[in-house]
């Protein structure tokens, strides 16, 4: 059942999306964007913490998993100071993570981040979030507002969005399967680190295209990889290959590409 309880009316914020994939980071702009706020955007930590060194923000959503140097090295970065003269050092950080069980949020609130939110985000956890941490920090109350397929568009149908819809389907399509054949070669080497990097990028990927299936399988193949465990990474691969396989096909076929 859809949540139907008040969204919560921000005003309009400069916030900071730090997240390395492009698919995902495309969403949360879009996102934001659509919701009446300024986004920045950094794909790695070195451009977040320059970033923030420069430019006021109001809110930062730090995917904890970077190429660099993860989400929770930047936040302590920016915690010890490394965001002045720009940002105080308690300026609002929410995680953006894979994992939501209790110790990854402990481990993010360890970190010095404010709240977390689980991928694949949606658009009503964050604005709540959000409204969250600048309340806990200014003391001002959100108001609130009236207001398992294999790929599931309808959240931009509703907003008008089905321009950007199908530039999503095509920027996904350019992107996983190049991604889809580096994961098949590394799961055959039994390159663990590299499928569970891999995996990773294509979890963040199915998000804003509501994959769930493929979310799962991605983040099944990761915890097998992470575990160390190179012949269950073979066995979940075939899941999220096939899983892939299904998206990759009904994005190709998708009216909204073929318009």
């Amino acid at each position: 059942m859809a949540d139907s309880s008040p969204l919560p009316i921000l005003p309009p914020l400069t916030v900071l999306v730090v997240d390395d994939n492009d698919v995902n980071r495309m969403y949360l702009l879009h996102l934001l964007r659509k919701s009446g706020h300024t986004p920045l955007a950094a794909a790695d930590g070195g451009q977040a913490l320059a970033l923030t060194a420069s430019q006021a923000v109001d809110c930062i959503l730090m995917d904890v998993q970077l190429p660099d140097m993860d989400g929770l090295t930047v936040t302590r970065a920016i915690r010890d100071g490394q965001c002045l003269p720009a940002n105080p050092p308690d300026v609002p950080i929410l995680a953006l993570t894979a994992f939501a069980m209790q110790d990854d949020r402990e481990r993010c609130l360890a970190a010095g981040m404010d709240d977390h939110v689980a991928k694949p985000v949606r658009g009503r956890d964050l604005l709540s979030a959000m409204a969250r941490v600048l309340e806990g920090r200014t003391g001002r109350p959100a108001q609130a507002a009236e207001s398992q397929a294999v790929l599931d568009l309808s959240e931009f149908s509703r907003k008008g969005s089905l321009e950007f819809a199908a530039e999503l389907l095509g920027l996904f399509v350019e992107l996983a399967e190049p991604k889809g054949r580096e994961l098949a070669e590394a799961t055959l080497r039994g390159d663990v680190a590299a499928a569970s990097g891999l995996a990773h990028d294509l979890a963040g990927m199915a998000g804003p295209l509501r994959a769930e299936a493929l979310g799962q399988a991605m983040r099944a193949l990761m915890a097998a990889c992470q575990a160390g465990d190179a012949e269950a990474c073979r066995q979940s691969h075939a899941q999220a290959e096939a899983a892939l396989a299904a998206v990759l096909d009904a994005a190709r076929a998708h009216p909204l590409r073929n318009a």
